[in-house]
């Protein structure tokens, strides 16, 4: 059988989402410094979503560098080795990659206090197969301009664990808080 007739090449083969996919379910924005922004009982929404999406722009309190991550944990987990992560990052003229295993997926790149004010990073995060019985997977796109440098950032991402989502918290990756303006919104995904 080739790969047209499984429908591979045709539009028939194709199923990716549109607009009327992705449902709100929740946003915070913040009003004052907070430590980290949690999403909780999801899995009451087992029977409706298959995948998440999270938006967000961010700020942390870090000082001493234009940028910060954010870490992304799943249902409270954070033992050290239980996530890994790959990154590739550019900033117009290099690039830079790496790989991680840690105690979260951390997501690229938040801004922080050491950049003009109100200024913030944006991510996009797809968490996919939230509550299929095995690892969860995470593809982000992320990115700021700050006043001495800018850089877009893919991440992937593996939480390696087979139980359903119930939870995901968000805290700074360097910072001690997200700061007041960061905004964090969660999509059902069908």
């Amino acid at each position: 059988m080739t790969l047209s007739a499984l429908g591979i090449f045709s539009a028939a083969g194709v199923s990716g989402a549109v607009a009327s996919d992705y449902e709100l379910i929740e946003t915070s924005i913040l009003g004052s410094s907070t430590p980290s922004i949690t999403f909780s009982s999801l899995g009451t929404y087992s029977s409706t979503y298959k995948h998440f999406q999270v938006r967000m722009t961010a700020r942390t309190d870090r000082s001493g560098t234009v940028s910060d991550s954010i870490k992304m944990e799943f249902n409270g987990d954070t033992s050290a080795g239980n996530y890994a992560l790959h990154v590739l990052q550019g900033n117009g003229s290099s690039v830079g990659s790496g790989g991680y295993a840690n105690n979260a997926i951390e997501l690229q790149r938040a801004t922080t206090t050491s950049d003009a004010a109100n200024s913030f990073g944006f991510i996009v995060v797809d968490v996919l197969d939230a509550y299929a019985a095995k690892n969860k997977t995470i593809r982000a796109l992320g990115g700021f301009l700050a006043s001495s440098d800018r850089v877009i950032c893919l991440t992937s991402g593996l939480w390696k664990n087979t139980a359903s989502l119930t939870s995901m918290t968000f805290r700074p990756g360097g910072g001690s808080n997200l700061v007041s303006g960061t905004r964090i919104s969660l999509y059902g995904v069908k």
